[in-house]
């Protein structure tokens, strides 16, 4: 059957100019209103903006940043044959990106991984030939399971432990020593992460990481010990009620659609200031624009305090700050009627410690002048309530955290937080990057952003807490564990993190406590659950060439371009002895080292939820079917663990001598699959039950009584109707899909509903015999407070301070402001005398990330079709190159440096560090040797030191040196 074209063709060189115009033109199209409350289908027919008559249309998510963007996928033949804006949903009414705009091209380009290929070349290495041929996927899943397997039978299970004068064996897995690493995806549905998550910690790794540590892992630390979650306080169509932005990003460009609601409120008067090294286009739509040196934004933001304490206080919103903060109390606990005076209040301390952020010194440091900086507190501090948006340029440093907490802090002394229009609101550059973290695929956490065991006494001290429900209580047991006093720390802790235990040994299958379970203190620990914590991203791959890791499972992720240091990742990769298994749709950067490369699918091909930057869990729908041998992710992830059990892999319970009963195999893929097969509703409804829920923020995300048309899947919804007034009026959108905690849209909001996630869930205590509660967001900090650090550390105070880079360019200020780099690992670092520069990167509007999706793109790849290097006039002149001229970028990491052409401009001009002009170059990051489009890596460059709370790599500063090629 033929396709009958309506309205709308689209050449080649018409998408071209689409896209030089598109993320400008969309972001400041007037947003016109929504569609009223029709069905689905009752809505798709009274479209006049179709491009096909025939064909069936599918409501999906968009595959590229965190906006959460509605899709309309037409699909004839079992071919997907259009991509267009979805017109009916409320965050893009129907708008797209250049990206999403050439969507199309990615689910039906012949470049398509399509059969699993297996490695013939026993040499790795950039230019070597991987010599692929095709196996099948039984074959494939054979082969992985038992590298697996293997691998795993190394790993030690069995300890001994004295306890009492008595050897005790106990059984359990310690999750770093594993030697298998899962790193991905963010690209998965929330269902493919999770079962990802909950098969490789089956296995007994930690090892698990993927693209939220390098994008975010700051923001979950410095917002989760700030005001107990760490994300996005309200969400992107909450900016139309905001009254000015504070942006440290580039939205127009990164994140297209969340900028159109942006562009809305200053429409409606709102006020735009963005902070940036670089002129971009946001920054041309703004009313005040500031460039600084990147390094500096903690600076920045504790002068912003200083200002508002000292010469602005006015501004200070003293009743939120008195009855939501812990300001008005001292270190030991006790409320002070006189907070804002008493030298002992946290108020004061703060107060103390930003009085040398002055913007006199606050301009020596970053460059940003004094009297801009004034400019900037005086616009943001008088237009309330005020919106504070940021995305890498803040998180990518060694002490992202303290900047972070530093706009927090800020943000709460304005009373900013908990109402619409306000808010800190992280910007998440990948689909469902909230969503994967949400599933912790992260090796310090696993449901719910809930710890692993830490130790053996969690694991006895848990065995009480179950006893102490009498319908967990083994017999002849008579009670469990008890809490005294000074106790209250430990009994929050368990609080928080045993329900999730309970629940994970249910919906998993797991054993975890003792046995039998009436003795705990001195009885065997036998546990599934790996205990401790693995290896983040920058130690994994120096833990493959340190041979401890054997085997590696890399899905939707392309860590050869996306890590800095990418040298030592193409290292890791090329090393014999580990065995590589990529899942991808294309042959990546990644994929080139891989030993079997298995063909994954696009989002149009599957079904799942995908969470979006402002907690959005949304539901997309399978359009086609994939093309050639694809297969799913939650068929690839199923039928490998079902391989590996086939291959007689069993958990410590299952090795122990004491024949407990095993519930892993009845409970793979889920609890849920008699009733729903082995399908994504399945694995959703086994995510976010009410009460027997793997993921306690997803708590209530499945409810069959609330709407049983949707099969209880409340992410299937996409009803506009507001619940009530306050919905209607500040646009919650509270009956589109859901969101976390309980559909909350606006955390920590008193006046919205439901009660019960309205606080602060920030536990903050001095000592053991010290407790606040709950409802107190913490300017001082008790897990980021250890007063035995040196007087320039931000942990001695629990509030932060400015630290310098790893690689500062000024000798002075890295004296004054040592860099909070700890050495945990051999890095190499460059003197300024070397490297002169300083060195930054940034997204371009047309390209994704690491480049996969877009740089096999036709459409995109002409659009934007080669790597660069961003420098100012005045340094071209000092370095003699004219603009198109081919430069060498070098760095310590890279000390023969990287060939690329140079782009002169105006939009990078140098500023004015401790008395001396310092010049700031920048490149995007998105190249690699795949793909349509080739080229250098400017992760080649960036250094791998990390911010030593979150350990995110600094990739948005370190020094370089530049040369004429």
């Amino acid at each position: 059957m033929s396709s009958e074209m309506t309205t709308l063709k689209t050449s080649r060189r018409d998408f071209l100019k689409l896209c030089a115009s598109v993320p400008m033109i969309l972001s400041l199209t007037k947003i016109e209103p929504i569609l009223g409350a029709q069905t689905f289908s009752e809505t798709l027919g009274e479209q006049k903006l179709k491009m096909y008559k025939r064909g069936r249309r599918v409501p999906s998510i968009c595959v590229y940043c965190a906006g959460g963007c509605g899709v309309i996928l037409t699909s004839l033949n079992g071919k997907v044959i259009e991509a267009e804006g979805d017109p009916y949903h409320p965050i893009n009414q129907g708008a797209t990106c250049s990206k999403l705009a050439a969507y199309i091209e990615l689910v039906n380009s012949k470049r398509r991984i399509t059969r699993p290929m297996m490695r013939t070349n026993p040499k790795k290495g950039v230019n070597e030939d991987p010599r692929w041929v095709y196996i099948s996927w039984d074959q494939a899943l054979e082969i992985i399971a038992e590298k697996i397997v293997d691998a795993i039978k190394s790993q030690r299970y069995e300890h001994e432990e004295t306890l009492g004068g008595k050897t005790v064996r106990n059984y359990y897995w310690v999750g770093k020593d594993s030697p298998v690493m899962w790193h991905g995806s963010s690209y998965w549905s929330n269902e493919e992460c999770y079962l990802a998550k909950k098969m490789i910690s089956l296995l007994g790794s930690l090892n698990v990481e993927h693209q939220a540590r390098k994008c975010h892992a700051s923001t979950v630390v410095a917002l989760a010990n700030t005001f107990g979650f760490g994300a996005m306080t309200n969400h992107i169509i909450d900016a139309k009620n905001s009254k000015s932005f504070l942006i440290v990003s580039n939205p127009a460009e990164s994140h297209t659609m969340e900028f159109r609601w942006v562009m809305e409120a200053k429409d409606r008067g709102a006020i735009i200031i963005n902070l940036d090294p670089r002129y971009n286009r946001t920054s041309s739509k703004a009313d005040i624009y500031a460039k600084y040196r990147s390094g500096a934004e903690a600076a920045i933001f504790l002068g912003l305090i200083h200002l508002l304490l000292y010469e602005m206080p006015q501004y200070i919103d003293r009743e939120f700050v008195e009855k939501r903060t812990n300001a008005p109390y001292d270190l030991d606990g006790n409320f002070l009627a006189d907070w804002m005076d008493n030298p002992n209040s946290i108020f004061s301390k703060l107060k103390n410690l930003v009085a040398s952020y002055t913007p006199s010194e606050v301009e020596r440091i970053s460059g940003l002048r004094a009297e801009k900086l004034r400019e900037i507190a005086e616009a943001f501090f008088r237009n309330k309530p005020g919106n504070i948006y940021y995305a890498m340029g803040t998180t990518q440093h060694t002490n992202a955290t303290q900047a972070i907490r530093a706009q927090a802090i800020l943000q709460l002394l304005l009373g900013n937080m908990g109402r619409p229009g306000g808010g800190i609101n992280a910007l998440r550059g990948i689909s469902n990057v909230q969503g994967s973290t949400d599933m912790n695929l992260l090796s310090h956490v696993i449901m719910g952003y809930r710890a692993p065991p830490r130790n053996l006494y969690d694991v006895r001290r848990y065995q009480k807490w179950k006893n102490s429900d009498p319908a967990n209580r083994p017999g002849g047991v008579e009670g469990g564990v008890t809490y005294k006093p000074a106790d209250k720390i430990e009994e929050r802790w368990d609080d928080r993190h045993f329900p999730t235990w309970k629940n994970l040994e249910f919906n998993w299958g797991m054993h975890i406590g003792t046995y039998p379970g009436k003795d705990p203190d001195n009885e065997p620990v036998i546990c599934d659950m790996p205990i401790g914590t693995g290896n983040a991203t920058t130690q994994l791959f120096r833990a493959i060439l340190d041979g401890k890791i054997k085997v590696a499972v890399i899905v939707g992720e392309n860590p050869a371009v996306s890590n800095a240091n990418a040298n030592l990742v193409r290292e890791a990769l090329s090393k014999p002895g580990v065995f590589v298994v990529v899942n991808e749709i294309f042959e990546t950067e990644t994929a080139h080292f891989a030993d079997i490369v298995l063909p994954g699918t696009t989002r149009a091909e599957r079904e799942g939820s995908v969470t979006n930057t402002g907690r959005w869990v949304q539901w997309h729908w399978k359009a086609a079917e994939p093309p050639g041998e694809c297969m799913d992710e939650l068929w690839f992830v199923t039928q490998l663990f079902k391989k590996i059990r086939a291959k007689g892999f069993k958990t410590p319970s299952e090795l122990s001598p004491y024949g407990l009963p095993s519930r892993v195999d009845s409970s793979w893929p889920t609890i849920w699959k008699a009733e729903l097969g082995e399908t994504a509703e399945a694995v959703y409804k086994e995510i976010g039950h009410p009460t027997l829920w793997a993921n306690v923020i997803y708590r209530g995300a499945w409810d069959g009584t609330l709407r049983p048309d949707v099969g209880g899947v409340l992410a299937k919804r996409r009803d506009p109707r507001p619940v009530n007034a306050r919905d209607a009026k500040y646009g919650l959108y509270k009956n589109w899909a859901w969101s976390w905690m309980l559909n909350q849209r606006i955390l920590y909001d008193i006046d919205e509903d439901p009660a019960g996630v309205k606080t602060f869930f920030v536990w903050w205590a001095h000592d053991k015999d010290t407790w606040l509660g709950l409802d107190r967001a913490a300017i001082w900090s008790r897990p980021l407070y250890d007063p035995s650090k040196p007087e320039w550390h931000p942990y001695r105070y629990g509030i932060p301070l400015h630290n310098e880079p790893a690689e500062s360019p000024d000798g002075e200020l890295a004296k004054r402001y040592p860099t909070l780099w700890d050495e945990r690992f051999p890095v190499a670092i460059g003197k300024p005398e070397d490297y002169p520069y300083v060195m930054t990167t940034f997204r371009l509007a047309e390209h994704m990330q690491a480049g996969a999706m877009t740089r096999n793109i036709p459409w995109l790849v002409e659009a934007h079709p080669e790597m660069f290097v961003e420098i100012s006039p005045q340094l071209a002149a000092q370095i003699g190159v004219k603009n198109g001229d081919y430069v060498r970028v070098k760095t310590a990491r890279k000390p023969e440096g990287i060939r690329v052409k140079v782009n002169i401009t105006e939009r990078l001009l140098p500023v004015k560090v401790n008395g001396r002009d310092v010049h700031v170059v920048a490149m995007p990051w998105h190249w690699g040797f795949k793909g349509l489009s080739t080229g250098p890596s400017a992760n080649e460059l960036t250094i791998d030191t990390v911010d030593i709370a979150a350990n995110i790599p600094e990739y948005k500063t370190c020094l370089c040196n530049i040369v004429k090629d």
